[in-house]
Order: C-alpha cells, then sequence, then structure tokens
C-alpha cells in the first residue's frame, strides 16, 4: 500500500516521527554512555547499534537515518578538539551508515579519505572501500579510489593495478584509469606490460595532449626494453662463445636476439665491442 493522499501524508509524519523519536532515544542513551566515559559533547552517535538493526526498525526511512547520520560523521571527525576520534571509526562508517545504505557513495569516499588523510589508516580505509566495491559492482570510483590508495598511500603498485583493472571492467569509467594501470604496471616493474599498454593508449588516443603523454612512455619504455633485451644478449653471447660479440649483428645470426630492436628514433643502439656495453645515444624524456 502506497502513502498518498491526506491519509499517507499522515503516515509519513507518523514514520519520521517515530524514527525521530528512535534517533532521541539513542541520542539520550548515547549521552548517559558519553558522560560516565567522560566523553565530549557531540559523541553520543558513537553508541549507535548496528546498520542492519537501525534500518529494520527504521520504518523504510534507511536511506534518510544514513544521511543523518553521515552528516554528524562529517561534523563529528572534523572536531579536531576531540582527541581520540578515530576510535570508532570503522565501527561509524563500515557498520553503521553503509549498512544502513550499502549503495550511498558518499560515506565509502568520504570514510576512507578520513581514514586515509586524517587517520592515517589507508588499510582501514580499503576495507571499507572493498565493502563498497562488493555492494556497488557497477561504480568504477570506489576501485579507481582503493587503487589510489595503494598507489599513493602504500606504494604497493600491482595491488594498485589490480584495483584500476577492476575499475576498467566497469562500463563507463573514466579513460585516466587505463592511464594509470599502464603507470603501475612500469612502477611494479612490468615494464614490457606497460610499454604494451601505453603503446595501444597512444594508438587509441583521440586527442593531441593524451597522445603526446602516452608517446613519451614509450619512448622512455622501449628504450628500457630493448637495453635489456640486447644486454641480456650480449650476455648470453659471452657465455656461449667466450667473448663480446663484435657486432650486434652477431646477436641475430646466434639466434639470440631477431630481429635487433631499433631505437624510438629508428636508429640502431649504439654498441662498444671492446666492453660489450650497449647504449642509447638520445635521452629519455621522461627521465625516471
Amino acid at each position: 500500500m502506497t502513502l498518498r493522499g491526506p491519509r499517507g501524508a499522515l503516515r509519513r509524519g507518523a514514520a519520521l516521527l517515530a524514527v525521530g523519536f528512535l534517533l532521541l532515544a539513542v541520542l539520550v542513551q548515547g549521552w548517559i554512555e558519553a558522560r560516565a566515559a567522560g566523553r565530549p559533547a557531540g559523541s553520543p552517535l558513537l553508541y549507535l547499534p548496528s546498520g542492519r538493526y537501525l534500518r529494520a526498525v527504521s520504518l523504510g526511512f534507511e536511506e534518510l537515518l544514513a544521511d543523518l547520520i553521515y552528516l554528524w560523521s562529517i561534523q563529528y571527525y572534523g572536531n579536531y578538539a576531540i582527541k581520540d576520534r578515530y576510535l570508532y571509526l570503522e565501527r561509524i562508517y563500515s557498520q553503521v551508515i553503509t549498512e544502513l545504505d550499502p549503495r550511498y557513495l558518499d560515506p565509502y569516499l568520504i570514510g576512507a579519505l578520513i581514514m586515509t588523510a586524517e587517520a592515517r589508516d589507508p588499510e582501514m580505509a580499503l576495507r571499507l572501500l572493498d565493502k563498497g566495491i562488493a555492494r556497488n559492482p557497477d561504480e568504477w570510483i570506489l576501485p579507481f579510489e582503493a587503487g589510489f590508495v595503494c598507489y599513493n598511500d602504500l606504494s604497493d603498485y600491482p595491488r594498485a593495478a589490480a584495483y584500476f583493472d577492476r575499475a576498467l571492467r566497469v562500463p563507463g569509467v573514466h579513460p585516466l584509469v587505463r592511464r594509470l594501470r599502464a603507470e603501475m604496471r612500469n612502477r611494479a616493474g612490468d615494464k614490457r606490460t606497460s610499454l604494451r599498454e601505453w603503446a595501444e593508449i597512444h594508438a587509441t588516443a583521440t586527442d593531441d595532449y593524451v597522445r603526446n603523454v602516452a608517446w613519451n612512455h614509450v619512448h622512455d619504455l622501449k628504450v628500457e626494453v630493448d637495453l635489456a633485451d640486447l644486454r641480456s644478449a650480449v650476455g648470453r653471447f659471452r657465455d656461449k662463445a667466450g667473448r663480446a660479440p663484435r657486432r650486434l649483428e652477431e646477436l641475430a645470426s646466434a639466434a639470440l636476439l631477431a630481429p635487433l630492436p631499433r631505437d624510438p628514433e629508428d636508429r640502431p643502439y649504439l654498441y662498444d665491442p671492446a666492453t660489450g656495453n650497449v647504449s642509447y645515444r638520445g635521452g629519455l624524456i621522461l627521465a625516471r
């Protein structure tokens, strides 16, 4: 039965009043407990029951209740006079607000921000974001934020790349995520995969800025991958022949590296037969 007309308005008012009494009861009980614990004003909502319980008794107004508690949380966790304000941080966001309204994205994002920037606990933030990802698989912003936490706060590049992978599987994802994933591959040491992804970005770019950024990465990664391949082949040749190759072409004739790579400017790499060293005659653009 829908709540329409005068009777519907009356029922809606009664339901809201009931929710108001529920919050008032929680606040009074919380005030008593907070006072007994010596906590400052504003902390009673820390003593809220679980979001699942509140959802059951909210009479269909769980989204409104989540809004109210979320707005309170912003004010509470922004009060620097409360020394131990992060004590119940995970409980408020993970067990109360997001249980009341699992599809409410802001508490996941802002809660994770507070956990990383203020509480300095990125793993807590990732637990909250993981919950959001599980409840909202059609939202790319949550795995993107988790990837950024791994990149920016933990320097865990493989883990960041895995989150960006997940974000890229969601329709409508921002193209920036693809570039971030390619860079995470590079920082994790997987330069070949990073080169392949940056080359794909360069080939499919629709504007000059992205194309130029992608080319800078392709240029440097190609040099690094090519030099690694050439130096490895020279080492294998030395082990096999007991000497360094006189020319790089010997690597191809010995079936150690064919075809020989050329630098991004389509020139052969420099080779010193006396030392067996291979080098690039130019310079890296990004100088990583």
